[in-house]
């Protein structure tokens, strides 16, 4: 007879004989808790993680401030320098929008990241107590 297992939204998941025998966690269920978390930290760690596009982006978000900071200059009839446009640019109250974005992004990122490292060492340690329980069971015969 199995039993089942009520996973962090209260579905009822089935456990195998063997899960239910040595009272660890479904594999489904931890599997079904990463491909959730897994599903929300994917676009951030596009953005934010190795190889990530942020920089790509931080640098289009400020090149486009200065644009406008420059066409601006121009409606006004003034000439201003480079370093001027550049300093508009970082200045611009969307690129700073832009970067507190950025940070909550990242910090979700972290956390989601670090989420999924604790749901391996779960599905780790569940191994590790299969392992005891079939020495266990196999010590007692």
């Amino acid at each position: 007879m199995t039993a089942t297992y009520a996973d962090m939204d209260g579905v009822e998941i089935e456990r195998t004989p063997l899960e239910s025998r040595a009272d660890v966690e479904p594999l489904e269920a931890l599997h079904a808790q990463r491909r959730q978390i897994v599903g929300q930290l994917a676009p951030l760690r596009a953005l934010h993680g190795p190889g990530g596009t942020w920089d790509a982006r931080r640098k289009q978000m400020v090149e486009a401030c200065k644009i406008r900071a420059r066409m601006a200059a121009r409606e006004r009839g003034e000439k201003v320098t480079e370093t001027y446009i550049d300093a508009e640019g970082h200045a611009d109250p969307q690129y700073f929008a832009f970067l507190d974005q950025a940070e909550r992004d990242k910090i979700e990122y972290v956390n989601l990241d670090n989420q999924v490292q604790e749901l391996e060492e779960r599905i780790r340690n569940r191994e590790f107590s299969l392992t005891a329980y079939s020495a266990e069971i196999r010590l007692g015969r």
